[in-house]
């Protein structure tokens, strides 16, 4: 199975687009932040089309966990996150991510 050397740039962080929370992500996003589930939803997250939890995103879309170019909550990141890009990739991915898949 492959896997992924991430340069920890960043650069997918700061990429438009939706980060998409399950139920157990926000369980382990507010435990990693010692918040209740209902505080961390409400500070970090929105429903999006009435039906999907996404994460909250600065006016330039970058995400609300971007510290520099460091995730504040690696540990606990979301499955979205933790699966890019040997479960799911974008198009512009070479564009803008300098880590390397690697089989």
């Amino acid at each position: 199975m492959p896997s992924f050397h991430c340069r920890q740039c960043g650069s997918c962080c700061r990429q438009p687009g939706y980060v998409y929370i399950t139920e157990n992500d926000a369980k382990l996003l507010a435990a990693g932040l010692r918040l209740d589930l209902y505080d961390f939803t409400d500070r970090f997250c929105e429903v999006l089309e009435k039906r999907h939890l996404v994460l909250k995103q600065y006016p330039d879309e970058k995400c609300i966990f971007l510290e520099g170019t460091r995730c504040a909550v690696y540990e606990t990141r979301p499955a979205q996150c933790r699966d890019f890009p040997l479960r799911w990739d974008s198009k512009r991915r070479s564009e803008y991510c300098k880590g390397k898949v690697v089989p």
